[in-house]
């Protein structure tokens, strides 16, 4: 096991500039564990790495108009369903090609209603984050597809089927029960309990290790209590460590390396290095940057 006198001093352990808005910074645990965290747009950072590098990719891209992080170019802010479909498959293009050939993608999305209308005047009690002026959801025109006012948008199969059109295969839509979520405040249908996670595949054949599934009553619907790590007040939506944990389980082998091209706060980060795996993030948002560089230095 490394020093922290010796990981300091690594030269994996230092800050590249890019330009004005972006950098990107490396260290080691001190378990030795590499790991990279890359500041700009996913699609842009992507388009620089070499192909076929990363054994598996777990990531969870910003849902549509459902939270605004204060940065330009953040996508999920589209003004229709097709350019947010657009941006997200693009990114996912470039996944593809630095997918190694036997790899995993585990892709969690959430869905999001159109209300048509207009500029909401209430609080959400889950996230201030929430409410950020008049929303391409709530504007009159049906997001120009037709949409009628209620109705759930279909967001993560429209993302996953543009995705199958585009070469990725579709292993599975696993349901993830979000166990102990705080409940949505409606009336007139149910709550709301559960997100997909697609599972993608670039070839018939890949890796994957079903054995802990097993021991599930079932194997396509994961029972996960929705409770991040806290965050210290950081402003992200983070999923869970056994989330996380349970994709790199059946879906990577030991000291595979993986990727989050969404990462947030740095969740698939930190559970890949803890477990053994090399692991590069990327993210838009400077703090988010920051503060998933200071944990992971702290490993």
């Amino acid at each position: 096991m490394k020093t922290m006198e010796q990981i300091n001093n690594c030269p994996l352990n230092n800050k590249v500039e890019h330009g004005e808005n972006s950098y990107s910074t490396s260290g080691l645990t001190q378990a030795g564990i590499q790991w990279t965290v890359h500041n700009g747009q996913a699609l842009q950072v992507l388009q620089q790495l070499p192909s076929e590098t990363f054994n598996c990719v777990i990531t969870s891209p910003p849902y549509f108009w459902l939270r605004s992080y204060g940065v330009d170019g953040q996508i999920g802010l589209e003004e229709s369903v097709a350019e947010y479909v657009n941006s997200i498959t693009s990114v996912m293009d470039e996944v593809f090609r630095v997918l190694k050939n036997d790899g995993i993608l585990f892709l969690n999305l959430g869905d999001t209603y159109y209300s048509g209308k207009g500029e909401s005047q209430g609080q959400d009690r889950k996230s201030s984050k929430r409410r950020f002026g008049l929303r391409a959801v709530d504007k009159s025109g049906g997001l120009g597809i037709g949409l009628q006012q209620k109705s759930l948008i279909g967001i993560p199969w429209r993302v996953a089927l543009e995705m199958v059109a585009r070469r990725w295969i579709l292993r599975s839509s696993i349901i993830w029960y979000r166990k102990h979520a705080l409940p949505e405040a409606v009336k007139d249908r149910p709550k709301r309990s559960y997100e997909n996670v697609f599972m993608f595949v670039k070839d018939r054949k890949y890796y994957f290790d079903r054995q802990i599934l097993q021991y599930e009553d079932q194997e396509d619907m994961w029972t996960i209590v929705a409770r991040p790590k806290a965050t210290n007040g950081l402003k992200t939506a983070p999923f869970p460590d056994e989330l996380v944990q349970r994709c790199l389980n059946i879906g990577c082998q030991p000291a595979g390396s993986v990727l989050d091209p969404f990462a947030g706060s740095g969740t698939t980060l930190r559970v890949a290095v803890e477990s053994g795996r090399p692991a590069t993030g990327i993210d838009l948002h400077p703090k988010f940057c920051n503060y998933m560089i200071d944990e992971l230095r702290r490993l």
